[in-house]
């Protein structure tokens, strides 16, 4: 009886251990996001107009990511060999990014613009910036300070070298990004009771 009861209780054991199975590994994570994703709110989108496929985003985690839509999979279909679409990830700022914008015909400039009271132009040639350096420019970014939280930033399109970005405290100012360093090249008050909330260009 004795052997009986163990041989059913090893069994048991033995069957319990058949069952379990190894997770297979994929692009998405247990909530549904692909791997990589931001972890706060996105603030802002840009496509890109010389690359189409690609997509940046920016976060309230502090990032600016890249992202190849064609490595996208279809939703509710995962597969342990497709490709992940993050491209890259930048960490160039130290709070909440608000806004990014590609270049309308440079391809591989993107400005972006935060709540740490900065724009900067990112070469988006470069693998993933991890610089979050507070100086004018730091490797593969140029930095400039403003005088309040970044809300929006636009290209000019008639003078594609003039980026223009508008302020929590009612300042819109421009810089010449070939002399990115030097001081905006004109400034104004917009709103001089509430911030500015966004901006456009008549195309």
């Amino acid at each position: 009886m004795r052997s009986n009861m163990e041989e059913a209780v090893s069994g048991s054991a033995k069957k319990k251990k058949k069952k379990k199975k190894k997770k297979k590994k994929n692009n998405s994570t247990e909530n549904g996001l692909q791997m990589g994703s931001h972890t706060d709110a996105v603030m802002g989108l840009s496509w890109n107009k010389i690359h189409r496929q690609v997509l940046a985003s920016a976060s309230a985690d502090c990032t600016v990511k890249l992202w190849d839509i064609t490595r996208a999979s279809s939703p509710g279909i995962t597969s342990s060999s497709a490709q992940s679409p993050l491209a890259a990830t930048y960490q160039h700022h130290t709070n909440k990014v608000n806004c990014v914008a590609w270049h309308p015909s440079e391809g591989t400039i993107l400005a972006s613009g935060s709540y740490d009271q900065s724009v900067c132009l990112i070469d988006a040639r470069t693998a993933g910036g991890a610089s979050t350096s507070s100086s004018s420019s730091s490797g593969d970014v140029r930095r400039v300070k403003i005088p309040a939280d970044c809300e929006a930033i636009a290209w000019d399109l008639h003078k594609m070298q003039y980026l223009t970005c508008a302020c929590e405290d009612g300042t819109v100012m421009s810089w010449d990004v070939r002399k990115f360093d030097g001081g905006p090249v004109w400034s104004f008050v917009a709103h001089e009771f509430g911030g500015v909330s966004d901006l456009s260009y008549n195309a």
